[in-house]
C-alpha cells in the first residue's frame, strides 16, 4: 500500500504571497489603522508574532506591517516585508516630532535625508514629493532614542543636529533598506509642534510594541488626575493624525512610478 507524501493539512495552506509593489513600515497599530481602511481585497499573514496587511490601493498592490516602537523593531519590519513580501519599493511612515518651529501638527512632511545622533547620514528619494500637493518637502528627520516632551529640548537638537523633525524609526528602517538596495521613501505627520510641551508621562505610556502599557498608564492617571484630559486629548490629536497620514500615503502613492 502506497505511503501519501502530502501531510493531511497540506491542502488548505495559503499559497505564498504575491510580491508587492510597494511595502509601509509603521510603529503602532494606531498610525496603521486608517490606511488598512482604506484597502480592497485585503488578506493578512502573521508570521514570527507579526502581521502583515496586504491590500490594493491606488492600483497598486501594498503591504504594510505595524512592527513596533523604536530602531530594532524597525528593522525587523523591514527584513519581514522583503523576505515573504518582496515589495519594490518601501516607505517608512508614521507620526513626527517636529524641531522647526515652521511645521504645525498635521502637516505631511517628506525628509531628503536621515540621521542619527552620530552624525550618519542617509539620503532619501524625496523628490517625487516636491510637486504634490498637501506635502512639504524637508531636509532632515534625526533619530532619536525616546519621546522627546520638551521645548527647550526641541530646540536643542534643532541646533545640534540641523534637523527638521525627530522619530525613533525611520533612520534604522533607511538603513535597512539601503542594505537590501531597495528604494526608499518617508512620509511623515507631524503628531506634535516644536511649540508645544507635551505632558512628561507620554514617553512612558508606550512599550516596544506601540502599545500603551496599562500599568504605565495607571501610575501617571493616579499620580496626576488632571493627566486624564491630556491622555484623551493626545489620543484624539493621534486618530486625526492617523486620519491625514492615511489620505498623505493615497496621494503619495500616485506620485511613484
Amino acid at each position: 500500500m502506497a505511503v501519501p507524501l502530502s501531510r493531511p493539512g497540506d491542502a488548505r495552506l495559503a499559497p505564498p504571497p504575491t510580491p508587492a509593489d510597494v511595502g509601509v513600515v509603521m510603529a503602532m497599530p494606531m498610525e496603521a489603522g486608517h490606511l488598512i481602511d482604506k484597502l480592497s481585497k485585503v488578506r493578512r499573514y502573521t508570521a514570527r508574532s507579526l502581521t502583515v496587511v496586504e491590500g490594493e490601493l491606488e492600483g497598486r498592490l501594498l503591504v504594510v506591517v505595524a512592527s513596533g516602537v523604536g530602531p530594532a523593531s524597525a528593522r525587523r519590519g523591514v527584513a519581514h516585508l522583503l523576505d515573504g513580501h518582496r515589495p519594490r519599493v518601501l516607505v517608512s511612515a508614521g507620526f513626527a516630532g517636529a524641531l522647526d518651529p515652521a511645521l504645525n501638527r498635521n502637516d505631511l512632511v517628506v525628509p531628503r535625508s536621515v540621521a542619527d545622533a552620530s552624525g550618519a547620514v542617509v539620503e532619501l528619494h524625496a523628490s517625487v514629493a516636491e510637486s504634490v500637493p498637501g506635502l512639504r518637502v524637508v531636509d532632515r528627520l534625526l533619530l532619536v532614542d525616546r519621546v522627546i516632551s520638551g521645548v527647550q529640548e526641541k530646540a536643542r537638537l534643532r541646533e545640534e543636529h540641523r534637523a527638521d523633525l525627530i522619530d525613533m524609526e525611520t533612520f534604522a528602517a533607511a538603513v535597512a533598506a539601503r542594505d537590501r538596495s531597495i528604494p526608499f521613501f518617508s512620509l511623515r505627520v507631524v503628531s506634535d509642534d516644536a511649540r508645544t510641551e507635551l505632558p512628561p508621562e507620554i514617553g512612558r505610556l508606550l512599550n516596544t510594541t506601540g502599545s500603551y502599557r496599562v500599568g504605565a498608564a495607571l501610575r501617571a492617571l493616579w499620580g496626576r488626575p488632571s493627566a486624564v484630559k491630556d491622555f484623551w486629548s493626545l489620543h484624539a490629536q493621534a486618530m486625526a493624525s492617523a486620519d491625514r497620514l492615511a489620505d498623505g500615503l493615497q496621494v503619495f502613492l500616485r506620485s511613484l512610478a
